[in-house]
């Protein structure tokens, strides 16, 4: 059971994708509905509480799931059918992320300003810029390379969101642990590495 809540994401993730698969023009043409509803859900999933939205909100698994998607699509054929499905909403995505890790951060902030586990709120911070930039009416008005250059800073905050999630650590005590339990989020960013170092030395082709 332990296992299973602690990579509880990797569950999610076909639920998520199904659901994208069928309402995905829908998230496309009414971007800032579906942003605001994700905001009221995650304010009334603080509010009510209970051990389902334990496991899946206030856990942040529901938001690793979606940010997982967001970063698997860097590995993906272009043309493929994951990115047909995943590349019109990557930024949409990154956004619910965002918003529906509010009560994973809210409930927990205690434990961060004592310095236990404190690299996700650091990579929470981060995303701000590069989640502003995804709404579609600010990207358009930004220069294309500009654009890219600014969400590099994407790999920094996915590295800072695998610290978080697969080591302990306490900087009072300079305590470092790695979750062994959490080992497909290790196995998970090799690959993704791997498949990246192939495609950069053109050993692959992803496009």
């Amino acid at each position: 059971m332990d296992f299973l809540l602690n990579n509880l994401a990797f569950i999610i993730i076909p639920f998520i994708y199904i659901s994208i698969f069928m309402i995905g023009k829908q998230i496309v043409k009414y971007q800032f509905h579906f942003i605001a509803l994700a905001f009221i859900l995650s304010f009334v999933f603080y509010l009510i509480g209970g051990q389902f939205l334990e496991w899946t909100v206030f856990s942040g698994h529901f938001s690793l799931a979606l940010f997982i998607l967001v970063m698997l699509a860097g590995v993906m054929k272009k043309n493929g059918i994951y990115r047909s499905v995943i590349d019109p909403v990557r930024g949409d995505l990154s956004l619910y992320g965002f918003i529906y890790l509010l009560p994973h951060i809210f409930s927990r902030f205690d434990m961060y300003i004592n310095g236990f586990n404190p690299i996700g709120s650091i990579a929470y911070l981060l995303m701000i810029p590069l989640l502003v930039t995804s709404i579609r009416n600010v990207k358009k008005n930004i220069e294309t390379e500009k654009w890219q250059e600014m969400h590099k800073l994407g790999y920094l905050v996915y590295f800072l969101i695998y610290i978080h999630v697969g080591f302990r650590i306490n900087i009072n005590n300079f305590e470092v642990t790695i979750l062994e339990i959490s080992w497909p989020f290790h196995l998970t960013l090799i690959v993704y590495v791997i498949i990246k170092l192939l495609n950069r030395f053109k050993l692959i082709k992803l496009k």
